[in-house]
């Protein structure tokens, strides 16, 4: 990629959580392939690699999909992301409650530092056998000020699609905002000093990509260093 091409591309770092077998692996090998995994098991963090395009913009996103949310809280990952998704089984209740307690606790844990939220029910396809009516979590999402959706990974129903969608999009926005807040101060403390205020074209061109999957090993630990330093700093103000 060149390096205008780079400047131009968001970076966007997803950490999916919730119970074992509610479908996390299933849903992000959808949203990044379009191919479905029926049944898949692991016992650490795997990390999805891939550029994508959307809206005509160029991503570079990351997926980790949590291996063991519901054992333990998984404050690495936490700290690491910029959006999180916490996933839930229809058919399941437990599952339910395990996913609303999760994003309770990454809210307290990030209350100080943005990010964007996305409580997403899966296996829509197996009406017959739902315990959580979707009125109930879509009510339950709104009392938690988080973005709701349900899909089927098996029927890669849309929106599997517009759920990650949504978070690249509002991740984007913030990281533009956040530029030109950035660009605006260094150029008025540049134009103090030397009279000349400089501003940036953007150039976007889309790329394109391959899935890479990793164990987790190094991942987390220069961004959960800078996130604590930012916390602990904006917390003490």
């Amino acid at each position: 990629m060149k390096t205008e091409d780079k400047a131009n591309t968001s970076k966007v770092r997803i950490a999916v959580l919730g119970q074992c077998n509610v479908g996390k692996s299933a849903l992000t090998v959808r949203y990044l392939t379009r191919r479905y995994i029926g049944e898949y098991r692991s016992n650490t963090d795997l990390l999805y690699k891939q550029t994508l395009t959307v809206n005509n913009s160029a991503f570079e996103v990351e997926i980790v999909d949590v291996s063991n949310g519901e054992l333990s809280f998984p404050e690495e990952a936490i700290y690491w992301a910029d959006a999180c998704v916490v996933v839930y089984d229809i058919t399941s209740r437990t599952s339910f409650t395990q996913a609303c307690n999760l994003l309770q606790r990454v809210q307290q844990l990030r209350s100080q530092l943005p990010m964007i939220y996305v409580l997403l029910g899966n296996k829509s396809d197996l009406e017959h056998l739902r315990q959580v009516e979707e009125d109930e979590a879509r009510t339950r999402a709104n009392q938690q000020n988080v973005q709701f959706y349900e899909c089927s990974v098996a029927e890669n129903t849309d929106s599997i699609y517009t759920s990650f969608d949504y978070i690249l999009n509002e991740c984007r926005a913030h990281q533009q905002q956040t530029n030109k807040t950035r660009k605006f101060s260094v150029s008025k403390m540049i134009g103090t000093l030397i009279g000349n205020n400089g501003k940036v074209s953007p150039n976007s061109q889309p790329q394109s990509g391959t899935v890479v999957v990793c164990h987790k090993s190094d991942l987390y630990k220069s961004r959960i260093l800078k996130r604590r330093a930012n916390f602990t700093a904006t917390a003490s103000l």
